[in-house]
């Protein structure tokens, strides 16, 4: 991974050399092609192995999958109360920090190379806040993996949480973010499958190009949920469409947002399910032994991570598997079948 400065030379150059519109128009599809090619699939893991090693072993598998290099970063929060000599009074010094950051990632790159032997990995020690080291890391990603306890305990140290820390990158980050629980791949009784939440805007395309993609990388199908509900009177009168009518512009709606997607990947078996109920229930029940449930957001930015789509995060917070969480302008989303990104 490039540093700052090193980032910020890159971009000098990039501008100087795009400024001839002749120069860009003949490089930039090549230069984009070139850069999704080099983006990692990265995964943040703690210092504590539970919460983490099963999303170690899950981003491997996934950056062996898209023929990608796999980034593992340990960022720690500093203790307050430095002193001059480096030491924290009555606590630890930065030396035992670094070697206990230094011990997390070791135990993570052996994990993912007892899964991929030959899958390129690097490792980035960072101190500062969670959060914001992680999101710099997303925006040369193609996918940001989080491994989670399954509950609303810390991560395995400070700044690890997981409820508040998954919300914050899943509404900010510019790439995927994948949420990983330590059962997931546990044998369940059910053929599984990739579920993905289909809400008709132009928001949830990304999330289910997303889908498709990761059904044909695992050999399964695609279950693609639409949630509808009576419309609403449009005026004092109460007079609203026939339910029959509702229900069949969703049907319609799903089958549209889906035609894309369908010819992209014909391989790729679908099932639409559309359901009469609010759209987290509907998924949370279908997330039953699937194998990755896919949901899309907009996006907001670090001002409204708190509050990011309700739906989506009552779905991290909620399906006991995987869970990716897709950014409508996502750079890691798909694109053509076949094509890498």
């Amino acid at each position: 991974m490039l540093s700052d400065s090193e980032r910020l030379t890159v971009l000098q150059i990039e501008r100087d050399l795009l400024s001839d519109p002749e120069f860009a128009r003949m490089v930039r599809p090549v230069a984009d092609r070139v850069r999704g090619l080099a983006a990692p699939v990265v995964v943040g893991v703690s210092a504590r192995s539970a919460p983490t090693g099963r999303a170690v072993e899950w981003a491997a598998a996934e950056a062996a999958a898209q023929g990608c290099p796999l980034h593992v970063v340990h960022t720690f929060r500093l203790p307050r109360g430095l002193g001059l000599s480096g030491m924290f009074p009555g606590t630890v010094d930065l030396h035992e920090i670094e070697v206990a950051g230094a011990r997390a990632l070791e135990t993570a790159v052996a994990r993912a190379r007892s899964v991929h032997p030959h899958l390129e990995i690097t490792a980035h020690l960072a101190p500062g806040s969670v959060a914001p080291a992680l999101l710099r890391l997303g925006r040369d990603a193609r996918l940001l993996v989080l491994g989670s306890r399954g509950d609303r305990r810390s991560w395995g140290g400070p700044g690890w949480l997981t409820g508040s820390l998954a919300a914050r990158l899943s509404a900010s980050a510019r790439c995927p973010v994948a949420v990983v629980r330590p059962g997931v791949g546990a044998p369940c009784a059910v053929r599984p499958h990739v579920v993905v939440g289909v809400d008709g805007t132009p928001r949830c395309d990304a999330a289910v190009g997303f889908a498709f993609r990761a059904a044909q990388q695992r050999g399964l199908g695609v279950t693609a949920v639409h949630a509808w509900a009576p419309d609403r009177p449009a005026d004092l009168e109460a007079v609203t469409a026939p339910l029959i009518t509702t229900e069949v512009g969703a049907h319609d709606l799903l089958h549209r947002s889906l035609a894309r997607w369908r010819r992209e990947y014909p391989d790729v078996p679908v099932v639409p399910e559309v359901v009469r109920r609010d759209p987290t229930s509907a998924l949370l029940d279908e997330a039953r032994g699937a194998a990755l449930v896919v949901v899309g957001t907009r996006g907001r930015g670090p001002a409204r991570g708190a509050v990011f789509g309700s739906v989506s995060r009552a779905v991290v917070d909620g399906v006991p598997g995987a869970v990716a969480v897709v950014p409508a302008a996502a750079t890691g989303a798909p694109t053509r079948r076949g094509v890498r990104t």
